[in-house]
């Protein structure tokens, strides 16, 4: 009976003690941070198709690292104040979030990344200090205390006329990821531009182009009158001087003059055109006639 008691007791003792057979797993290196296992790696994905950060609010524990991913354009994760939106807390603090600025360009095949490890549980606010950026909503906020955190900061940021950068990379760590293995498509390429259309024509260069062709057209009018008055006088002046009239005896007359020329005869007194006394003669212009 005493055998049977020691028996039951030394099994519960041993079922009370811990079972030596833990699975354990190592550190995860990230970025050249280790994290235990149970920590997490939570991507957002900064800038793109639009200047945001998605998500633009995150919730993490201390030990998680918040892997920042650079898509299209080129930004920057800068921590501030939470009332003093899109200016640095570098300025006071020399150790508060910056990234730097990294670029994602089209055909890129790695994404930049910024890899940040959450060190305090308390709410950070965080900006694109690139640009318009931090004025047009690229804002997030890291542990926020209510939904209306990340709307009160996003306000606050586009009441400012500027954003100013951060000065040194501090509290995390620039590295890369091939683009695979990114949480984001990058945005389709840009097509070139089309070429400009041409200005529409000056109404006054169009007016003063119009009345400079009709001055030219009068102009040559104006000549060509002027020419063809001056031919028609030369051409008269010419017939007289080359027609030479020599009469004959019995009222015949012998004229030769030149080709193209018109000149007026006498008539004999018996013409056979009662009341004409001259007549008009045109020579053609090959040929020199005789009358």
């Amino acid at each position: 009976m005493l055998f049977f008691a020691s028996s039951i007791l030394f099994a519960a003792v041993v079922t009370a003690r811990p079972s030596r057979l833990i699975s354990r797993q190592e550190p995860v290196e990230i970025g050249g941070f280790k994290i235990a296992a149970a920590n997490k790696i939570i991507p957002v994905v900064v800038g793109g198709p639009q200047d945001t950060f998605v998500p633009n609010t995150v919730a993490a524990a201390v030990g998680d690292i918040i892997q920042f991913q650079f898509s299209n354009g080129n930004h920057t994760v800068t921590q501030s104040a939470a009332d003093s939106p899109c200016s640095p807390l570098q300025a006071t603090v020399a150790t508060a979030i910056h990234s730097g600025h990294i670029p994602f360009v089209d055909g890129q095949t790695t994404v930049g990344t910024f890899n940040m490890p959450v060190t305090s549980a308390d709410t950070m606010f965080l900006y694109c200090a690139t640009g318009p950026h931090c004025q047009e909503g690229q804002v997030m906020v890291v542990n926020p205390t209510d939904n209306q955190q990340i709307v009160d900061y996003a306000k606050g940021a586009q009441s400012t006329t500027s954003s100013v950068d951060g000065t040194t990379v501090s509290g995390g760590t620039v590295a890369s990821i091939p683009l695979a293995e990114a949480a984001f498509v990058p945005a389709a390429a840009k097509e070139a531009a089309p070429p400009a259309a041409e200005a529409p024509a000056d109404p006054a260069a169009s007016s003063a182009s119009s009345s400079t062709a009709t001055d030219t057209a009068a102009s040559t009018d104006t000549a060509a009158a002027t020419n063809t008055t001056t031919t028609a006088a030369d051409t008269a002046a010419a017939t007289d001087a080359a027609a030479t009239t020599t009469t004959a005896a019995g009222g015949v007359i012998t004229t030769t003059v030149a080709a193209g020329a018109t000149i007026t005869l006498p008539l004999a007194a018996d013409a056979s055109l009662p009341g004409t006394t001259t007549v008009v003669v045109t020579v053609s212009a090959d040929a020199t006639a005789s009358a």
